[in-house]
């Protein structure tokens, strides 16, 4: 590698890339956690209110602060998944053997299955169709993601909803 100054230089790089990956994911948790609780009082007002100019007023607000969190989700993501793979890259060329983030499929599966237990000689059906299910491998921020579509769409189902029923009446 070169020199200890070189070395320091190296390791100092690293740790920066792993702060700003850590970063970028606790950003989008706040954010999400702060879209997931503007939503959440947005319906609570929605469905105690009666008369239909306010409503209406909330679920509109509900659509753009849910497209709005969408929007943050994907940018996080975007900036989550781009340090990521400079993370990978770094890690490649400067500690090939780490295998951190520069782990291939089979070496990320192998150490899946030993930190879940997956070799453990008891152990119960349910854990075991859990732990499964964790091998795919499912992403939370892609989870957090399609909520806040889902939110997206239900304010529109609620609009229309509150449209038709103020027609109809």
């Amino acid at each position: 590698m070169g020199t200890d100054n070189d070395t320091q230089r190296i390791w100092d790089a690293y740790k920066v890339l792993i702060d700003t990956r850590n970063l970028e994911i606790n950003l989008f948790w706040q954010r999400s956690n702060y879209f997931l609780v503007l939503n959440t009082g947005l319906a609570i007002g929605f469905f105690n209110v009666k008369e239909f100019p306010y409503r209406l007023a909330m679920a509109i607000f509900g659509i753009v602060a849910s497209i709005l969190w969408l929007r943050v989700s994907l940018g996080a993501k975007h900036w989550q998944a781009r340090w990521e793979q400079r993370l990978r890259d770094f890690e490649k060329e400067c500690f090939p053997r780490f295998e951190f983030f520069s782990a291939g499929p089979e070496r990320i599966e192998d150490d899946a299955k030993k930190g879940l237990g997956f070799f453990e000689s008891k152990s119960y059906w349910f854990k075991n169709l859990a732990y499964k299910w964790a091998l795919r491998k499912p992403s939370v921020t892609f989870s957090m993601i399609m909520l806040a579509e889902m939110f997206a769409l239900g304010w529109l189902v609620l609009v229309g909803i509150s449209v038709y029923l103020r027609n109809c009446s």
